[in-house]
């Protein structure tokens, strides 16, 4: 080792008492902030309970650690001065001062952690407070939604309408029963206590057996003429319950409407949300109450309420003090309220309004309850700072102590302060890690410590007295001597990087040299350290790679990534501030603007009062750093996202966003195209099954009533298909179906004779196929009642039976015309009679006018219209028929509308058609002899007016034709109704 040639520093100067206060203060700076922090920073890098534990711990620890040396400092910083300065006593008194101010400033940072400890929790669980009104409120209100959209379809159901009148106006009473069990079942599918029906002067007509025996008081005047649904309630009805009431009139029926009243329990359907504690507890509860001016009426019952010997729970208004303060002052929802509850225990509680009504819920938690969870934090923050106290004592009589040794020690310390200085320097360069070596004016080496040997692979002693060419390649040794010579003509220390060859291979060491300096200042050399820095530089170069890696990732991935800064007032996110994009960003929200920089709000101006939800979201995860996932449509973009959001720095979020909008679109039309399906399967009059291993597994209530069954629950599993078929096909359909299992056969497709559960047989038509069910082969199919249609089938073939001997019997056509299509159908007989083929005509009205003469065409049209618009009963005509070989027949047409719509316009007619022309042509005779006799009569009155027998004979004459013409069904055409009381004389007693 060589010489010294450097003389030691001179001691600083013992410390004053200024010093002492600095490191007191830094003390108390560092316990402030560990206090205030150290848990904070806990919470947000762990989130298991058993690492929270051991971090504690660790933390406690390092208090501890980091406490005694700053003791150990101060300690050193007042016996640690020169033993020429120590010749007089350090003066004892002096050291209360600091002491005090110490342990004020302990007591003082103590307090104030303690105190924030208590605030942060209560400030925690005012958050779940207030998280659990708003999920209450909101599942309440999209309660009374839904309830008033099952109220709004009834009042514009055509169905409930047409079966109500049919009912009440032509006293169809299946109508009214099918109504009933409409009614029936929508009240318990959507969970509706009962269902009232009331005529439109407020009477009862009909009430399930759920119904009240007695219409409570505010439901009395309900029949009024406004056509829109009422809610009525909250109000206790005669057994004391808290209802609500929707009043429905069915407002697509003219005149005043009918009711429907749906009847809510409150206390019952709303106690799976109110009876959930708001947090882990006993003291947590949630009350629902309605604020009317001075009036706060309590919706449900609170749950640690005792109740008297009668039964009825204790009068709330005079005990509920919480519920008195909301009444005599304007709370807003969501703001925390403290108070006494009914019990007299103080608690804090957060108010939410329901949307849409005036009822608000209260979620509270007993402060003493609240109080517990911190008193653990609260104790360990106590006990550091007794910890603290405790060290400070002990310091500050170490160092009155220490103050007793420091003349005896000074002469000692002086005379062994320079050889240790040696020794000291000694032990550090040969101790040390790093390369230490030094230098003469020529480079060459005067100190080369163990670590330098080392690296380089040779001895010390081989080392010092030469150069650097002796240690490295020519070039790594020139590099290093230029440097050498860059610090010894700028007389100054240089650090830089150098890169070496070492015996572990290419190292590369950070190096700090500067010029060695004599007693008397003069530079004799120079002294360097080296750091090997081979591992940081990889870890540098892989974190550059990384960064690389994560910016093509960044700019090339398909999804938006935003990093934002969230912008808070108070505690309360308002708005979030741009800080870059990826280009997907344009891609996946449409916004193709430059972002960066500006906020939100300026982007998209009204987001941030349309969305506080997110934003919200978005100031959690910046002040928590707790990650979460996402989904929610942005009205202004109209686009559905994805978000994916953490917290790389406190204040700041990363997100990742997907567009979903087709994804939502397409789940929004399955859940529609679902409840489509359910509601058309549950209401279906056709009888929906599934059957698995000879049991119903599921029945809609279609197929229930169709086997006079109560309800599908009575059916399933508990009946078995045999017991539903008569006995002589129950072999014939247990081998169809088997043979449906098989897949023997495609489709099922069957007729067979059922049992009604009162033992009447019915005709059913089955349909069905195989499908997987619950990982197991079943049938699933429909079944219809078809007795009726059986019936009616067996009497219409009666009935054609019949009408097709009639046609048979008779010679006249029958024709049956459907306006709507502008068709007919025309008998046998009818084409007969035009002398037409069915295959070489259209049957339609066209082709009627073509068989009309045109001279009778007006005639006929003109009766035919006047009987269509409902001015005479039927449609007769006689008419001239042209054949389709010229021949013209007379034909006598009847006629008569069968069908009409709503409106009165026809839409279907009936008639005949019958060949007159034989009585045509007998009466075109008895017209001609008409008119002869009338020439022949002419004559004889002229002759006869000369005798009285010649005006008699002409009188019978005319009694004569006025006879024959009634035969003809004409009037008569000469008037002696005088002469018609006399006996007409014998022929020839004129003349005589």
């Amino acid at each position: 080792m060589p010489p010294d040639t450097a003389p030691l520093s001179p001691r600083p100067e013992p410390a004053n008492r200024g010093g002492i206060l600095a490191i007191v203060l830094v003390y108390a700076v560092f316990a402030a902030c560990w206090i205030l922090l150290s848990d904070k920073w806990v919470q947000i890098l762990f989130n298991d309970p058993n690492q929270i534990i051991l971090a504690s711990m660790l933390k406690g620890w390092l208090f501890v650690g980091v406490t005694s040396l700053l003791l150990y400092g101060l300690m050193l910083r007042w016996i640690g001065g020169d033993t020429t300065s120590a010749a007089l006593p350090a003066d004892s008194h002096g050291l209360g001062l600091p002491f005090l101010s110490l342990a004020a400033i302990i007591v003082m940072f103590t307090g104030a952690g303690i105190f924030h400890t208590f605030t942060q929790q209560k400030e925690e669980a005012i958050v779940r407070l207030q998280a659990d009104v708003d999920i209450k409120a909101r599942q309440i209100a999209d309660w009374l939604r839904e309830s008033q959209a099952d109220a709004d379809f009834i009042r514009t159901s055509d169905f409930f309408t047409e079966q109500f009148r049919r009912w009440q106006e032509s006293g169809d009473q299946q109508s009214g029963e099918r109504l009933q069990m409409q009614l029936e079942q929508l009240s318990r599918n959507r969970g509706f206590g009962a269902a009232v029906l009331l005529d439109p002067r407020g009477k009862k007509l009909w009430g399930n057996d759920r119904t009240p025996l007695t219409v409570a008081q505010p439901l009395q005047g309900a029949a009024s003429a406004e056509r829109i649904v009422r809610r009525v309630g909250p109000y206790r009805d005669a057994a004391g319950n808290l209802c609500l009431d929707f009043i429905t009139p069915l407002t697509t029926l003219s005149g005043p409407p009918p009711l429907v009243i749906l009847h809510v329990d409150l206390t019952d359907r709303l106690a799976p949300i109110l009876q959930t504690r708001p947090v882990p507890g006993t003291g947590g509860e949630t009350v629902l109450f309605q604020r009317n001016g001075d009036r706060v009426l309590l919706l449900d019952k609170p749950g640690h309420q005792e109740e008297t010997e009668t039964g009825l729970p204790v009068p709330i208004m005079a005990t509920e003090k919480l519920l008195v303060e909301l009444r005599n002052s304007a709370v807003s929802p969501g703001s925390p309220i403290e108070g006494l509850d009914y019990r007299g225990i103080p608690v804090v509680a957060v108010v939410g309004a329901i949307a849409d009504t005036d009822w608000f819920l209260m979620t509270k938690l007993d402060l003493s309850e609240l109080y517990a969870e911190a008193v653990g934090d609260v104790t360990w923050t106590g006990f550091v700072g007794l910890l603290a106290l405790f060290m400070a004592g002990a310091g500050f009589y170490l160092l009155r102590q220490a103050q007793q040794l420091t003349l005896a020690q000074a002469v000692q310390q002086s005379q062994t302060e320079r050889l240790r200085a040696l020794h000291l320097l000694a032990a550090i360069a040969d101790s040390s890690e790093d390369p230490i070596f030094a230098k003469d004016l020529e480079g060459r080496y005067i100190l080369f410590n163990r670590a330098a040997s080392r690296f380089v692979g040779k001895p010390v002693e081989d080392v010092l007295g030469g150069d650097d060419r002796s240690l490295f390649p020519s070039e790594q040794a020139d590099l290093v001597m230029s440097i050498d010579r860059q610090v010894n003509a700028e007389n100054r220390t240089i650090t830089q990087e150098e890169r070496l060859n070492t015996s572990q291979g290419e190292r590369v060491f950070l190096t700090t040299k500067g010029p060695l300096r004599d007693s008397e200042d003069n530079m004799i050399g120079i002294f360097g350290i080296s750091r090997d820095i081979t591992e940081r530089k990889q870890a540098e170069a892989a974190l550059h790679a990384s960064e690389l890696n994560y910016r093509s990732l960044f700019e090339n991935m398909m999804n938006s990534v935003v990093h934002a800064r969230i912008i808070f007032q108070g505690e309360t996110p308002v708005d979030m501030e741009y800080i870059s994009t990826n280009p997907a960003f344009a891609t996946v929200t449409g916004i193709t603007e430059s972002v960066i920089g500006r906020r939100i709000s300026e982007v998209i101006p009204s987001y941030c009062e349309n969305n506080q939800e997110s934003l919200e979201l978005f100031g959690r995860v910046a002040a928590t750093g707790v990650s979460t996932n996402w989904e929610h449509y942005l009205r202004e973009l109209n686009r559905w996202f994805s978000f994916m959001i953490y917290s790389p720095n406190p204040g700041e979020i990363i997100i990742v966003t997907e567009n979903i909008t087709e994804r939502k679109q397409a789940e929004l039309a399955l859940s529609d195209s679902e409840g489509r399906f359910r509601a058309l399967v549950e209401q279906s009059l056709a009888g929906i099954y599934i059957i698995q291993d000879d049991r119903f597994r599921y029945v809609n209530p279609g197929f229930s009533t169709l086997f006079g069954y109560d309800s599908p629950e009575a059916l399933i599993d508990n009946v078995s298909v045999a017991d539903l078929v008569s006995p002589e096909n129950r072999e014939r359909v247990g081998e169809i179906m088997r043979r449906r299992i098989d897949g023997e056969v495609a489709d099922l497709h069957y007729i067979f004779v059922g049992l009604h559960r009162d033992g009447s047989r019915i005709d059913v038509e089955l349909h069905g196929r195989t499908f997987d069910y619950q990982g197991r082969p079943a049938i699933i199919g429909f079944i219809l009642n078809i007795t009726e249609r059986k019936t009616a089938e067996a009497q219409l073939r009666i009935s054609e039976e019949r009408l097709k001997l009639a046609l048979n019997a008779t010679s006249d056509g029958l024709w049956d015309w459907d306006l709507r299509s502008g068709l007919a159908y025309l008998t046998p007989h009818y084409y007969e009679m035009t002398g037409y083929l069915p295959n070489q005509v259209t049957p339609d009205f066209e082709f009627f006018k073509q068989t009309v003469h045109p001279d009778d065409l007006p005639h006929v049209l003109e009766t035919m219209e006047a009987h269509m618009q409902g001015k005479t009963p039927s449609s007769d005509f006689d008419y001239r028929l042209v054949t389709s070989s010229g021949e013209i027949k007379w034909i006598r047409g009847r006629g008569r509308v069968a069908e009409r719509d709503a409106e009165g316009a026809p839409l279907r007619m009936i008639g005949t058609i019958a060949d007159i022309s034989a009585r045509k042509a007998v009466e075109e005779a008895l017209r001609r002899q008409t008119q002869e006799l009338a020439q022949r009569n002419a004559e004889l009155e002229r002759f006869n007016r000369a005798t009285v027998g010649r005006e008699l004979d002409m009188i019978a004459l005319k009694q004569q034709v006025n006879e024959l013409s009634r035969q003809l069904g004409q009037e008569p055409p000469y008037p002696l109704a005088f002469l018609d009381a006399l006996p007409v004389p014998p022929k020839g007693t004129a003349a005589s």
